[in-house]
C-alpha cells in the first residue's frame, strides 16, 4: 500500500513537472509599460503640448483684455464682449484638446502593437494594472524612444462651410428660375 502510494505521488509529481514544462515552452512573453509617462514623456506629446499653447495665447489674450475692459467698465457690452471671448477660448481649446489627445493615442495605440510584433510579445500590460513584475519586462523605455520617432500633422481639418454661406447661392438659385 505504502508502495502505491509513493508509485502514485511520484507520477503525479511527474504529471506536474511536465505540465509546467509545457506551459513555460509555450512561448508567451510579455512587456510592461508605464503609459502615463510613455503617453506624456516623448517628442510627439511636448510638440501636441506646445501647438495647444500656441493655439490658446491669443484668445486667452483676448479673453483677458476682454476681462480688464469688463473690470474697468461693467457694463451688458463689456460682460457680453468678455462671455463670447470666454466661450470662445473654451469651444476652441476643448475641442483642439480632444482632436489632438485622440491622434496622439491612435499613434500611441500604433507604436504599442509594432513594437509587440517586431519584438514577438503576446501581450503588453499596463503597468498601473500589474500587481509586480521584473524590470526587464519593462519596455516604457523602448515606447518612449519609439514615440520620439513618430512624426505627426497637427494642423486642424479645414473648416465645413458655413450654412450661411450657403444660403444665398442658394437664393439665387431661385431667383435664377423664377426669371
Amino acid at each position: 500500500m505504502k508502495r502505491t502510494l509513493a508509485l502514485l505521488g511520484a507520477a503525479f509529481l511527474a504529471i506536474a513537472l511536465l505540465a509546467g514544462c509545457n506551459q513555460q515552452s509555450s512561448g508567451i512573453t510579455i512587456g510592461v509599460v508605464d503609459e502615463a509617462a510613455a503617453f506624456k514623456d516623448n517628442k510627439a506629446a511636448a510638440e501636441a503640448m506646445k501647438y495647444l499653447q500656441d493655439l490658446g495665447a491669443p484668445l486667452q489674450k483676448k479673453a483677458e483684455e476682454a476681462y480688464k475692459a469688463m473690470q474697468a467698465d461693467q457694463n451688458d457690452e463689456t460682460v457680453a464682449a468678455y462671455k463670447k471671448a470666454m466661450g470662445e477660448l473654451q469651444m476652441v481649446m476643448n475641442g483642439e484638446q480632444q482632436r489632438v489627445v485622440a491622434l496622439i493615442d491612435a499613434q500611441f495605440n500604433k507604436v504599442l502593437e509594432t513594437y509587440r510584433q517586431e519584438k514577438g510579445l503576446t501581450v503588453i500590460l499596463s503597468k498601473q494594472s500589474v500587481i509586480a513584475s521584473d524590470s526587464a519586462v519593462d519596455v516604457t523605455a523602448d515606447i518612449v524612444a519609439a514615440m520620439d520617432k513618430v512624426e505627426m500633422d497637427l494642423t486642424p481639418p479645414p473648416a465645413p462651410a458655413q450654412p450661411e454661406e450657403a444660403a444665398p447661392a442658394q437664393e439665387e438659385k431661385k431667383e435664377d428660375k423664377a426669371e
